[in-house]
């Protein structure tokens, strides 16, 4: 097996992980946010093709540092259970808490 063998393997499957975890995230009693869900469905969609592209061997070349990016988001992803808003912080522009000095 080569080290590009390995480094697809690896990059579907953890985008397929990211894909399926984000997917099976259930956000209980907690408010709706919509940031928060933009951003989960832009990072869904593409780790989910990326991963369908390697199923389908569309996909055949793949970088070593965009491997271990996709492996280090699956960690992330999977350290917070799916809940992205823990993963990245969505507090918005707040108006008036600019400190000139």
């Amino acid at each position: 097996m080569s080290l590009n063998t390995l480094l697809v393997v690896i990059n579907g499957i953890a985008c397929g992980l990211i894909a399926l975890r984000l997917l099976a995230f259930r956000r209980g009693k907690n408010g709706h946010n919509y940031g928060a869900a933009i951003f989960a469905f832009c990072i869904i969609a593409a780790s989910g093709t990326v991963a369908i592209r390697l199923i389908l061997g569309v996909y055949d070349e793949v970088d070593p540092a965009e491997a271990l990016l996709n492996v280090a988001l699956c960690i992330g992803v999977f350290s917070v259970k799916g809940n992205i808003k823990l993963l990245v912080r969505f507090s918005g522009i707040k108006t008036g808490e600019v400190d000139h000095e």
